[in-house]
């Protein structure tokens, strides 16, 4: 197609243009792991650290600020003790970029991590009784003061919590089960929850039955925490116990309560718990005395193998504010208990070709500003989301023109299990194109926005504990518009407890969305198909394949009356006439549907699509919905590849689906 040309030139000019930017240079720095920092920073005599030649480049900017500035950095580890903040002073140029690159062939690695080395076996005869048999000769304690860490952080509170490392591995806080959770018995607080259309009872108050008198052994423990789904599957918490009452099998939790309060058999599992060190990789932190407890790993020698803790806890170890023409480029960042990289306002800087990995809290976050880009990016292991990028204005319909290009987002909310997607937009006017998500407990994306083109990317084995949720979360906005969802592979999302998983999710009210020319894989479960429309209008499901998914469509139809009474609430009248103005020239003319907003309840398209192998074509149909040529055939064996074939589409009534161009190119980690 013309569009894709266009777009594949689009992509190598901008590449190209990255590439020699980070190349060319007129004054160059150099640092390196033994340099010194009251050095010149000449390649001779290299800087130690990232900040000193920060001071340099701003010093050689202020002389002569037409330049442009390489700063090399040589590979090898790089201890962070502080943030490195850049600001308005350390911006480059338009065509006088500064670029802060990874020497040829190196890696640097920029980590809040320390390593323990002084490992001895656990032997102190009164701790070992509190441990299963079965591991007695496999557990080793270190005395962490003695590595010189003295902030022991919290074991639950995002941000501060340190986490274990072997070898690049991110080990398990002791816990109980040593997956999954466990169910609880009734609750028993005296406040009940009002009934809703689950019928299910639930109380105010945190106080539950625990049904394994397994459990019993933790009212050894000091400071019990628990994780859990405490009311609806699509929204967990970390919660403190208060009391453990053995004689009755009751676990009272302490204030605050869980706002959803806390349904009989609801779902959770106890962590930080010494007594629990029963399976390899599982570790507690006694901070009382600073010793640090570890069941190595199968084959994992104490001493010999790389074990670290996150120490590092500023909520980021790279700021940039109101920073412009700033490129880092073949950088890595990691282990922090925080976030990794923040940019804030500016315009046009870049992180290429950067490894961001295992942080307690978020990978990267842009706020505002104009034209930042992420590219060729790995990002993986988070306790919550991979990137976090705002900017545009909605009033104005001015866009961000933000763009996350080529990168990969891998093995997110970790930690905090619900809302901390691989991006999470906000605003208007950004661009997330040739991406790959995978492996999340929630959903890959979330829009909250106008004007946004999430195209040709990779989504799968997201949703796999969560409820309600989709591999992209669209929710209860209808000022929401100009979203364009195509060209995408979404696959192998199939969780959900009592709703269901869908692919893409329309939430509450979401309306005039265009789906068009994305392969749906094995997507959709319980109540969910690979699409889900829940309460929304004049949105377009058109020249998709669906492969092997529970159903197509899936509809929750809300009629005439619950749409009026949803658009006259104070909440929505905020978001369409205060927040934004829908009545607006330049909104009416821009999305033409908002005329009719109070006609029309639930009516959606849905065209030209081909369904292979769905168990339903559509889930919940209804007379509002207008369906067109959609085919439903067997697959007789044959791949999703072979249904993506122009000859194959074509045949029935479809456009080409470019799936050979989906997903990351140009990103050095995965090729």
């Amino acid at each position: 197609m013309k569009f894709n040309r266009v777009i594949t030139s689009i992509t190598f000019v901008f590449l190209f243009a990255v590439s020699s930017r980070a190349q060319r240079s007129d004054i160059t720095f150099y640092i390196a792991p033994d340099g010194n920092d009251l050095n010149p920073g000449t390649e001779a005599a290299p800087f130690q650290s990232l900040d000193q030649a920060r001071k340099a480049v701003r010093m050689r900017l202020q002389k002569t600020p037409d330049q442009s500035i390489l700063v090399n950095i040589k590979g090898g580890r790089y201890y962070m003790e502080a943030p490195v903040v850049f600001t308005s002073e350390d911006s480059g140029k338009k065509n006088h970029p500064v670029v802060y690159k990874a020497a040829d062939g190196a890696e640097p690695i920029f980590t809040g991590s320390r390593e323990l080395k002084n490992w001895q076996l656990l032997s102190d005869p009164k701790k070992l009784r509190l441990l299963s048999p079965a591991v007695k000769g496999k557990v080793y304690v270190c005395d962490v003061k003695t590595e010189g860490i003295s902030n022991f952080g919290d074991p639950t509170d995002i941000g501060k919590r340190p986490e274990l490392f072997c070898n690049g591995e991110v080990q398990t806080l002791a816990r109980w089960p040593n997956t999954g959770f466990v169910k609880a018995g009734l609750v028993k607080g005296k406040t009940s929850v009002p009934e809703n259309y689950t019928k299910k009872r639930g109380t105010v108050e945190g106080i539950f039955e625990y049904v394994d008198p397994l459990q019993d052994r933790w009212a050894t423990e000091n400071d019990i925490r628990l994780g859990g789904y405490w009311y609806w599957d699509w929204s967990d918490e970390y919660q403190k116990v208060e009391k453990m009452d053995t004689r009755n099998k009751v676990i009272s939790l302490r204030k605050p309560y869980h706002h959803y309060g806390y349904k009989d058999s609801l779902r959770y599992f106890g962590l930080n718990l010494f007594c629990e060190i029963d399976a390899p990789g599982e570790w507690y932190l006694d901070r009382t005395d600073g010793l640090l407890y570890w069941f190595p790993p199968e084959g994992v020698v104490p001493g010999q193998a790389k074990v670290t803790l996150s120490v590092f806890d500023a909520p980021f170890m790279v700021e940039m504010k109101d920073c412009s023409n700033v490129t880092l480029d073949g950088l890595g960042f990691e282990e922090g208990r925080g976030s990794a990289i923040s940019i804030t306002d500016g315009n046009n800087c870049l992180i290429s070709n950067c490894r961001v990995e295992r942080f307690g809290k978020d990978g990267i976050h842009i706020a505002e500003g104009k034209g930042h880009n992420i590219s060729g990016c790995l990002l993986r292991t988070f306790g919550c989301g991979g990137i976090k990028i705002k900017g545009g204005d909605r009033k104005t319909l001015t866009p961000a023109n933000h763009v996350i290009e080529n990168s990969v987002v891998e093995h997110f909310s970790l930690f905090k299990r619900t809302y901390e997607p691989a991006v999470y937009m906000e605003g208007c006017g950004i661009n997330i194109r040739n991406n790959r998500f995978r492996y999340s407990s929630s959903s890959a994306m979330r829009i909250e926005g106008n004007d946004f083109i999430v195209e040709y990317n990779e989504i799968s084995h997201v949703v796999n504990e969560s409820d309600d949720q989709g591999g992209i979360d669209i929710f209860y906005n209808p000022s929401y518009r100009g979203i364009i969802i195509r060209y995408n592979h979404w696959s192998d999302i199939k969780g959900g407890t009592l709703h269901g998983a869908a692919g893409v999710r329309l939430d509450d009210m979401i309306s005039g969305v265009t789906i068009f020319g994305n392969v749906f894989e094995r997507c959709g479960a319980v109540h969910f198909g690979g699409v889900q429309i829940h309460g929304g209008k004049d949105n377009l499901v058109n020249n998709n394949l669906f492969f092997d998914c529970l159903a197509a469509v899936s509809f929750s139809p809300w009629g005439e009356k619950r749409w009026l009474e949803q658009l006259e609430s104070p909440v929505i009248q905020k978001k369409i006439y205060e927040d934004v103005d829908i009545r607006s020239d330049l909104y009416q003319n821009k999305y033409p549907d908002l005329k009719d907003i109070r006609e029309n309840a639930d009516v959606n398209t849905v065209k030209d699509n081909l369904l292979v192998d769905c168990e339903f074509g559509f889930l919940r149909d209804h007379d509002k919905l207008v369906k067109e040529n959609n085919t439903s055939v067997p697959s007789g064996g044959q791949s999703v590849e072979h249904f993506c074939s122009d000859e194959v589409l074509k045949k029935y009534g479809l456009e080409p689906i470019p799936l050979a161009k989906i997903g990351p190119h140009n990103n050095k980690w995965i090729e």
